[in-house]
């Protein structure tokens, strides 16, 4: 693995460090503020544009009902200076979504441009391969 590809993961690993600790300022300041971006939680519509993407996980990691979620199974690729890592979203008590978040190399930092996340079927997660460290 490549150092590009673990700082994209570290980028990753710092989205749910974020969401993790319920800190909505520092999911803020993870998203790109020159690009579009978005996101679709699950069971929602499509959220676009920064302020209201801002606001939803704003209102989310506010809530009391905000998930424990941890990530497993990362795996970045990087397609020059935009990347995606898929992953699973471990929720305490109730399972694993898969879920993808795109980046993009803004001000020199890898910045959040889409994240979608989405129950897994029963029967149907399977097993990742490890590759390189332990994720």
């Amino acid at each position: 693995m490549g150092r590009t590809e673990l700082e994209v993961l570290d980028a990753n690993d710092a989205f749910y460090r974020a969401f993790a600790a319920r800190d909505p300022e520092a999911m803020c300041a993870l998203w790109a503020v020159d690009h579009p971006v978005a996101c679709i939680h699950p069971g929602s519509d499509v959220v676009d544009g920064l302020d209201e993407v801002l606001a939803s996980w704003r209102a989310i990691l506010g809530s009391d009902g905000s998930p424990h979620i941890s990530c497993s199974h990362a795996e970045a690729h990087v397609l020059g200076e935009v990347a995606f890592v898929t992953c699973h979203e471990v929720v305490r008590g109730s399972g694993r979504l898969a879920a993808t978040n795109v980046f993009v190399r803004e001000r020199g930092a890898w910045r959040v441009v889409h994240h979608q996340a989405t129950p897994i079927a029963a029967g149907q997660a399977r097993p990742v391969p490890r590759r390189g460290p332990a994720n």
